[in-house]
């Protein structure tokens, strides 16, 4: 008994000691790959809010050198209606001014009204012809506005200013977001604007520093230690616990590990073959008339048990498992069925269905397509394929050759989430796209966020002259509707009109809205034969 007792006892000992060194080895390989996962994060959010000052910039002056072209430009009305005519053709720019050679504010597009003085140092005969200067905000803790110079003759100068708020962003991922100390400044060191963190304890692990290789802009990001602890937190309880456990292994009750677990991908797999993964339908509004004119297509998870799994938790697993097929085609097989109805009315009608970035490097998508929807009452012309502005395309060329491939069917390309990803703008001179939906953020952005309306005006401007349609997402008040209305929107969906909902409870809010848009015909014969008496009597 003793002697067993010492045996267990040594091969406890051996367990535990095993454990903790499996543990470390773990924990030490996981900080580790979590190190180097935010240090290719920060240099992803480098790259965007350098990319973003240098479009911004680089878009500037390529207005002012349209306008250099022009001789004698002066502060007469039709002068300063084409520096308006510039300002609102770029999205960046919010005025356009001539400065003296004293540097002093003649007038902008504005009005002559719009004097200042000593706004720019006074010319010197070594100026460069194209200059960047930054102006501080009128309050302390305004972003600071960039100026941006076109020297034209005599001394004097063209400047357009680029307000700080629009050029301003954080593309840090939401969990770093508390430990990071960002800024985005010009040569000399002087900053545009700063991303300030509200943990500042702890030595910097990571760091990144950016240089513009055409203009003056220099971009640095670093995380603190803190953040190391606060990410890998849930991860290291979880290493412990399975040390803890294989230590129990060691000992007698590995058969409770032993046992066969599904991993994530078998029950996303089995949720699909047990018809749990379905469409949920958000209407598509026409503003003018109030009609349903089409819906968009969301994946939820419905259990047995009625839960609904937002996209959010099940959509990152169909990644990680390479499912991302098989949930499309699933979708759209289902969506494809249930709204057959509704279509075979024969009202013109859109549906929106949502792509994956990585499959737009793929052409196999464009079989799934025609295999779906190629003997369908739903044909491609119904089609609207999104893709989303959060993930930046990386391989642009695979990505055109894929959407040109799904416009010839006769399907359109929608420009999803255009205000909250990567660059919206660059995404719309890069690929051929049909229309772009705005969104929350930017709708959000019209109840009086800085220079919000002009944004969103210079967006819904530009799709026009490039005969983009727009769809606006996330409407929720009717101020809302009335802004987008004058702004020239004729199409949005969000909770002001209704939810996501399940595909039978569209389809039957089709119905109503279709029987409420036809004529009763037979109130109508009734009350031209209540008229026909007056008729005659006053015929008599």
């Amino acid at each position: 008994m003793i002697r067993n007792a010492k045996k267990i006892a040594g091969y406890s000992l051996l367990a535990m000691l095993g454990a903790g060194l499996l543990t470390a080895g773990m924990q030490s390989a996981m900080r580790w790959q979590v190190e180097s996962e935010i240090k290719e994060d920060l240099q992803i959010s480098a790259e965007l809010m350098l990319e973003r000052a240098n479009n911004a910039a680089q878009t500037a002056i390529d207005v002012l050198n349209n306008l250099a072209q022009s001789p004698g430009l002066s502060c007469t009305s039709d002068h300063r209606y084409r520096y308006s005519e510039a300002a609102r053709s770029t999205a960046w720019i919010d005025t356009i001014g001539l400065v003296d050679r004293g540097g002093n504010l003649v007038c902008t597009d504005l009005g002559q009204s719009a004097r200042q003085t000593g706004l720019l140092p006074a010319y010197q005969l070594d100026s460069r012809d194209v200059t960047l200067s930054l102006s501080a905000g009128v309050a302390k803790n305004d972003i600071p506005s960039l100026l941006v110079v076109r020297h034209l003759n005599n001394g004097r100068r063209l400047v357009a200013r680029v307000p700080g708020e629009l050029i301003r962003i954080d593309p840090v991922r939401n969990d770093l977001r508390r430990f990071r100390y960002g800024m985005l400044s010009m040569d000399g060191g002087t900053h545009w604007y700063l991303l300030d963190p509200e943990v500042t304890s702890g030595n910097i692990v990571d760091r990144v520093s950016m240089h513009s290789d055409s203009l003056p802009f220099e971009v640095q990001l670093s995380i603190s230690e803190a953040a190391l602890d606060v990410v890998t937190a849930n991860a290291r309880e979880f290493i412990n616990i399975l040390g803890f456990l294989f230590g129990l292994i060691m000992i007698g009750i590995g058969w409770y590990f032993g046992r066969y677990k599904p991993s994530d991908g078998d029950i996303i797999l089995d949720a699909l073959d047990n018809g749990e993964i379905v469409p949920y339908m958000q209407p598509i509004i026409d503003l003018d008339s109030g009609a349903i004119t089409g819906c968009e297509v969301l994946a939820r998870w419905v259990k047995p048990n009625g839960s609904v799994v937002s996209p959010n938790e099940f959509i990152p697993l169909a990644q990680n498992y390479k499912l991302t097929r098989e949930v499309t085609c699933r979708i759209m097989k289902q969506s494809c069925q249930l709204l057959d109805p509704v279509v075979r009315e024969g009202q013109v009608f859109k549906v929106a269905l949502n792509l994956f970035s990585h499959q737009m490097l793929d052409d196999s998508i464009v079989g799934d397509i025609e295999d779906v929807f190629r003997d369908s009452r739903l044909g491609f012309s119904n089609l609207i394929f999104e893709i989303s502005d959060r993930v930046p395309i990386q391989e642009m060329d695979l990505a055109k050759d894929v959407i040109s491939q799904i416009r010839a069917l006769g399907a359109e390309i929608a420009l999803d989430d255009v205000g909250s990803g990567h660059s919206g703008l660059y995404n719309l001179t890069s690929i051929s796209v049909d229309i772009v939906k705005l969104d929350k953020l930017l709708v959000d952005a019209l109840d009086g966020a800085f220079a919000g309306p002009q944004l969103v005006q210079g967006l819904i401007d530009l799709a026009e002259k490039l005969n983009i349609g727009v769809i606006a997402e996330g409407v929720e008040t009717e101020e809302q509707v009335i802004q987008l209305r004058k702004m020239g929107v004729s199409a949005a969906q969000g909770y002001l009109f209704a939810p996501p909902l399940p595909a039978s409870s569209f389809c039957e809010l089709m119905k109503v809205a279709r029987r409420r848009a036809k004529p009763d015909s037979a109130t109508a014969e009734g009350d031209e034969a209540a008229q026909a008496p007056e008729a005659t009597e006053e015929a008599a």
